[in-house]
């Protein structure tokens, strides 16, 4: 009868989670590799993009701005919205880089 210890089948290595304790879970077989590069790129602390891609981003920003050009009021000091303003500057900048160089964001 055994009474514990190093066994051939114990790890003597360790986890290789960053998170520590790991679980067992049931997940269909044909997402399996799916969740586990997840679950690996979640650990490692990567960004995950979740299917986001530069044309996705840069149509949300067209849509974005249309709205804000469909919220202004007609009592507003400018009918037209500037979005050549200051207060544009960072999304300009954003969206400039994306079209430019996703890369750098991680997409493409």
């Amino acid at each position: 009868m055994g009474k514990g210890g190093i066994t051939s089948t114990t790890w003597t290595s360790g986890s290789t989670w960053e998170h520590g304790d790991t679980t067992t879970i049931r997940v269909p077989v044909a997402l399996k590799a799916d969740v586990m590069a997840y679950a690996r790129a979640k650990d490692k602390g990567e960004a995950l993009l979740h299917g986001n891609s530069k044309e996705i981003i840069l149509g949300a920003i067209a849509a974005y701005t249309e709205l804000r050009k469909r919220d202004r009021h007609p009592n507003q000091h400018n009918k037209e919205l500037d979005t050549n303003a200051r207060t544009w500057d960072e999304l300009r900048k954003f969206a400039k880089l994306l079209a430019e160089q996703p890369h750098l964001l991680g997409l493409e």
